[in-house]
């Protein structure tokens, strides 16, 4: 990887404009001042207030794509648009507590890796990591009974370390990375598009590192493993993008696709009625929709350092 000299900072949000405001008000006084923001038709005010920054170059989408079409629009932005070497990826509720210079000396130190992606150390205002986004090891390419014989996730003891998969909330691409593989497809809308864009790094021969020096805070609500808050588009998303990413990613996928069936229902038993066809709309939907889309070089790229 060529020395680095520019990052862009790309933000998604949705009517959280509270969140917002402390987001890019953190990443200003850490010295990041190349910001794009992808405002996801917010109803909350995020439209005027953004129209109103004047450092900030903002992508207004007239409804909601969810996380992956938003990252999907700053992707090809940076890619496309720009001439950047690098983007850093977060939700609006997300914030970097590392500043532009620390982020560009510790690149520097890894550059022998020539890694294509760097997963952030995220972790809640408390400090604890975040469990939604601990980077791992894909156990899918492993017999499903491996999963139970050790953590294949980050914990709170990993040093520098590479991983095949990480959240899109702390990721840094490098331009290699988008060129490799693509953009992230819009039709996840929400859950394990990250997953998938990142094992497609992996698969590709792309390395990904763990860097726990660089700490991003997720001030969110503590993820739960049960369905019991999904209202019925979020339950058959995850079902469905879940098994999506089994059958493209896994080894032993009919095995690993009837246990995790058979531990949702174990698990949510009042959702059967939803969890059944959600299964079975996952088995039979069309994976190329899923794939990553490819990008057009710009020879001449509208915004530079």
């Amino acid at each position: 990887m060529a020395n680095i000299t520019n990052i862009l900072v790309g933000i998604v949000t949705f009517n959280r404009i509270d969140k917002l405001i402390c987001t890019l008000g953190e990443c200003r006084a850490m010295g990041f001042d190349q910001l794009v923001v992808v405002d996801n038709g917010s109803t909350d005010g995020t439209r005027e207030f953004l129209q109103g920054q004047t450092d900030i170059t903002t992508i207004l989408s007239e409804r909601n794509e969810g996380g992956s079409g938003g990252f999907n629009r700053v992707m090809r932005y940076f890619f496309e648009e720009t001439s950047m070497d690098l983007v850093l990826l977060m939700d609006d509720d997300a914030y970097p507590k590392f500043s532009r210079e620390r982020m560009m000396e510790l690149l520097a130190e890894h550059r022998a890796l020539e890694c294509l992606a760097y997963a952030c150390r995220v972790v809640y205002p408390t400090g604890s990591l975040c469990e939604m986004n601990r980077p791992g090891k894909n156990v899918l390419a492993y017999h499903p009974f491996s999963q139970f014989t050790k953590d294949w996730h980050i914990d709170e003891s990993s040093q520098d370390t590479l991983v095949d998969w990480s959240s899109f909330v702390g990721l840094l691409l490098t331009r290699e990375a988008i060129e490799r593989v693509g953009v992230v497809s819009p039709q996840f809308f929400i859950y394990s598009d990250d997953v998938y864009y990142t094992l497609t790094i992996s698969r590709n021969s792309g390395r990904i590192l763990y860097c726990p020096q660089l700490t991003l805070v997720h001030d969110c609500k503590r993820s739960s493993r049960d369905l019991t808050h999904h209202n019925p588009m979020r339950l058959e998303k995850e079902i469905v993008n879940k098994l999506v990413l089994i059958r493209e990613f896994s080894k032993y996928p009919k095995l690993y696709i009837f246990l995790y069936v058979v531990r949702l229902i174990w698990k949510n038993p009042r959702k059967s009625l939803g969890i059944l066809p959600a299964a079975l709309k996952g088995l039979s939907v069309n994976l190329t929709i899923y794939r990553n889309h490819p990008v057009r070089p710009n020879p001449t790229p509208l915004q530079d350092s």
